[in-house]
């Protein structure tokens, strides 16, 4: 159905000037989380991860989480929209056959789901040295998946039907929404689809983290390029889930988190650069505060809004704690998410924005392209159902 090479991943307006709000660097110290530790890496690989995301199947983050996950020995599978569904938040409709699929990478007039037939994944899973028997192909192949629906009726495409064909109606261990194209920070998270991938899945008894990237060029998977912004996105995203499924529960009940990466910079080009800071999504929500030693002193500073910590433009990649309601959990469900994130997480003291945390214009602005282009291909779908 679609080009791909043997044993090769199928991978198949106003601004808000940073200069301007005049932001100081943030100072970052060592974590101390009270209350009982968790473990490192006492969970047996491989976990079931479903993977979906808001910007389409054949987007290149999700491309590259996919293949990294699957080579880190998971067992993976990817279930995302035909199109960039961007905006749609928590709709679950379906669109029926497939027109105008992103990047060509689907027939105009193909079945509502279906998934690449050339994928070759399965060389990341085996040693073998035989080529596999066509059923094994088949099977293999079929785990990069396309669902023509908003974002969230992609994921529930898969935690329904994908779940009996892989894992004998088996739930996911975890799923993984992302890494969007844009920023999900503040009351965007209301609207995004990423966050709503993650929070139908936890809805369905699922834990879920949905990741957000502040570079905001979509592109197809056809232009991933070695240590490219996907790849660097990738392997943070994959540390933070690594530590996540580290011990169980992996999240408490009712649980997601929303991860928002920075956009890439001189000084935060590689993923060894960046630093993990637990924050809130909102910047008046009841919160724990974060200890630890600074210059050999004991230094406490309140947990920051997610907002403030990637507007600082430090290398830090903040880590928000979302209840059932894509609203910050409570205090007590904080310090049990903050346990689990201690042994990769960092405080920082950022500067406050009250109105600016709440509602980041310029995130909006700089995705307004994006999500003009996901909110008017669910508009398109929905009429062609009717």
């Amino acid at each position: 159905m679609f080009p791909s090479l043997f044993c090769k991943f199928a991978l198949g307006a106003l601004a808000v000037p940073s200069a301007v709000l005049a932001i100081p660097s943030p100072t970052t110290f060592d974590r101390e989380v009270p209350g009982e530790t968790v473990s490192v890496n006492t969970r047996a690989i491989p976990i079931k991860i479903l993977i979906g995301n808001d910007d389409g199947w054949a987007e290149a983050n999700i491309r590259q989480l996919y293949a990294d996950a699957q080579q880190a020995g998971n067992d993976v599978v990817l279930s995302a929209g035909a199109k960039n569904g961007s905006g749609s938040g928590s709709l679950n409709i379906a669109f029926g056959e497939v027109s105008d699929a992103e990047y060509d990478s689907i027939p105009d007039g193909s079945p509502q789901a279906g998934f690449n037939q050339t994928d070759r994944s399965y060389c990341s899973l085996s040693n073998s040295l035989f080529e596999p028997s066509v059923d094994v192909l088949s099977t293999l192949a079929a785990r990069l998946n396309y669902f023509n629906g908003t974002p969230v009726a992609a994921i529930d495409y898969g935690l329904k039907e994908l779940t009996e064909k892989f894992w004998e109606g088996a739930k996911p261990d975890i799923v993984l929404s992302g890494p969007n194209v844009g920023s999900n920070l503040g009351a965007i998270t209301q609207f995004s689809g990423t966050v709503g991938v993650a929070n139908y899945a936890v809805k369905q008894g699922v834990p879920a983290i949905a990741f957000s990237a502040g570079d905001g060029t979509r592109r197809a998977w056809t232009t991933l390029q070695p240590g490219d912004v996907s790849h660097v996105y990738s392997e943070l995203a994959m540390k933070i889930t690594n530590q996540v499924t580290s011990s169980t529960p992996f999240l408490p009940k009712g649980v997601s988190l929303n991860v928002n990466f920075p956009k890439l910079s001189a000084n935060c080009s590689k993923a060894e650069d960046y630093k993990y800071v637990f924050t809130t999504v909102y910047p008046l929500a009841p919160t724990i505060r974060c200890t630890g030693s600074l210059n050999g002193s004991a230094k406490s500073v309140k947990t920051p809004a997610e907002a403030d910590v990637i507007a600082s433009g430090a290398c830090l990649v903040s880590i928000s704690a979302m209840n059932s309601y894509k609203l910050d959990a409570d205090p007590a469900t904080q310090v049990t998410v903050s346990n689990k994130l201690k042994p990769i997480l960092t405080c920082a003291d950022v500067k406050d924005s009250i109105v600016y945390a709440i509602f980041p214009l310029d995130t909006v602005l700089d995705r307004r392209g994006d999500l003009e282009e996901g909110i008017a291909g669910s508009v398109e779908g929905i009429v062609d159902t009717l």
